[in-house]
């Protein structure tokens, strides 16, 4: 069913079958009377498709919206809003993002390969999520033993995170953050 929610290239798939359907229907009729018929149809299918891909929030959704909205926060350094999308309950996690955001500038923040799989039996419902994130990262100021690069450096990161959903259905980062940054690009 979320297939049907979370993807419009779906809906527009659907679309195209119906409209050929039709076409093949249209074609049939030697009066030519289902012409009309055959385009509102296309058009309801397409229209019902645009309603529920954009008019329905759904987990993934979500939980993509808020991964954005934590890259941006990343790449403008914005370090209250990061501490927003972890949880209060989160004090190691938080702990870490002042760490490194003190010392490191992340100048762009990407995701890819996105897996996720949610409890809902949990309370509050939870989301365990995997996936890279592909950073370029500099230093703010020079460490005490004198390291500093000013140029971005790129770096690829495994995230095993665990997701809590709030009452107003966005989701925070609690203290199951699990990263990899040794990677081979």
């Amino acid at each position: 069913m979320s297939i049907f929610l979370d993807s419009l290239w779906v809906w527009i798939g659907l679309t195209i079958v119906v409209a050929v359907i039709g076409y093949f229907i249209y074609q049939n009729d030697p009066r030519g009377r289902t012409l009309g018929i055959v385009a509102g149809v296309t058009i309801l299918v397409f229209v019902i498709g645009l309603v529920l891909y954009y008019g329905v929030d759904t987990d993934r959704k979500s939980i993509v919206r808020m991964l954005n909205c934590l890259a941006s926060e990343l790449e403008q350094d914005d370090l209250e809003g990061v501490l927003s999308l972890i949880s209060p309950k989160a004090e190691s996690t938080r702990g870490v993002a002042r760490l490194y955001m003190g010392n490191y500038h992340l100048t762009s923040a990407k995701f890819r390969n996105l897996k996720f799989n949610v409890n809902q039996l949990t309370s509050p419902p939870e989301a365990q999520v995997s996936f890279l994130a592909i950073v370029y990262w500099k230093t703010k100021h020079p460490t005490s033993d004198g390291f500093a690069i000013d140029t971005p450096q790129f770096q690829t990161v495994r995230f095993d995170i665990v997701l809590e959903k709030t009452n107003n259905r966005s989701w925070l980062v609690t203290n199951k953050c699990d990263f990899d940054y040794r990677l081979q690009p």
